[in-house]
């Protein structure tokens, strides 16, 4: 190989002595680093993307926490996948078994049934020196339960079982008679257990639950029949005023008809008394008539007398002219 300098120009001859210029071997030089590069990038690229599932799916399941479990679950997905009842569900011993379906089925029924929310929890133990019932309910206050919400607690290892009502629910729910209802319901198929056989924990989430609903039903057939009393009650009533304001009424206008009817009667009594003192008039003045025509007769007799001596005194008189100044 043979360089020489000619001006700005420089010739290096290959092994054939073919000339090239130092501009030509820069931009061969130049691609291949490029072509390098670009083949790393693309390794690195196609390794990103296979190792990119493993990590998304690694980071898309998180190991469990006690309050992500007892939360509802937002992610559009897990609806599809997970029972939507799970977030409700805190089974740490796997005490449901295959029966978490038929339980999960119950949560969803009393929920549409009654409006109720029920959640179930179990553990081998409290962990507590509060009492079972304590316990449940500051656990359920720490969950921001809505109204109408019941938690089933029980720790197997303590042999615990509490039933509590969230704050503000209904007075059928939360009532005392309501609650020891749901907690017998719930104690029964585990403390009525024979010899070798386990207790049967979902029979009794499921039958609290059967008992929730059979105190709504029991509360809406109450409300129910309240109305109707009160209904019934408010009929008698106004049919009682109606009756009332009828014989009122009625009252009036026979008190009115007897006073028109007196009135009448005393109208018709004053006009006989009338007629009758008419007729009694009628019949003194014929009476004194018929006197007065009986002496009339005899009048007349002895004023005749009188009427001759009268008549011959006059004549007297006309004789004498002078007897009128006569003493």
């Amino acid at each position: 190989m043979r360089i020489e300098n000619q001006g700005a120009t420089t010739h290096v001859y290959g092994r054939y002595r073919r000339p090239h210029f130092s501009r030509g071997v820069t931009a061969q030089l130049a691609r291949r680093c490029a072509a390098v590069v670009l083949a790393f990038v693309l390794a690195v690229t196609a390794g990103a993307s296979l190792m990119a599932p493993t990590a998304s799916a690694d980071e898309a399941t998180p190991s469990p926490t006690t309050s992500q479990l007892m939360s509802p679950s937002t992610s559009p997905t897990d609806e599809t996948t997970v029972d939507p009842n799970s977030s409700y569900i805190l089974d740490t011993q796997n005490l449901l078994g295959n029966d978490i379906a038929k339980v999960s089925d119950a949560i969803t029924r009393t929920r549409e049934r009654t409006g109720v929310q029920v959640r179930l929890i179990y553990v081998d133990s409290f962990n507590s020196t509060d009492s079972p019932d304590d316990w449940a309910r500051q656990t359920l206050r720490s969950l921001d339960p809505a109204p109408n919400t019941v938690l089933l607690a029980v720790a197997t290892n303590d042999g615990n079982l509490a039933v509590v009502v969230s704050p503000g629910s209904d007075e059928w729910l939360s009532s005392q008679k309501s609650v020891d209802a749901l907690s017998e319901a719930a104690s029964a198929p585990l403390t009525g257990v024979k010899a070798g056989e386990s207790p049967d924990w979902a029979r009794s989430a499921i039958d609290m639950m059967d008992v929730i609903i059979k105190e709504k039903d029991t509360s809406t057939s109450s409300s129910v029949t309240m109305v109707g009393i009160a209904v019934l009650i408010g009929v008698v009533a106004l049919a009682a005023v109606v009756v009332g304001v009828v014989i009122v009424v009625r009252r009036r206008r026979e008190v009115d008809d007897a006073k028109d009817v007196s009135g009448e009667e005393e109208a018709v009594h004053d006009d006989d008394a009338d007629a009758a003192k008419t007729a009694d008039d009628t019949a003194a003045k014929n009476t004194d008539a018929a006197a007065g025509a009986a002496a009339s007769p005899a009048a007349s007799a002895d004023d005749a007398p009188t009427n001759d001596t009268s008549a011959a005194a006059a004549a007297a008189q006309v004789d004498d002219p002078h007897a009128k100044y006569k003493g």
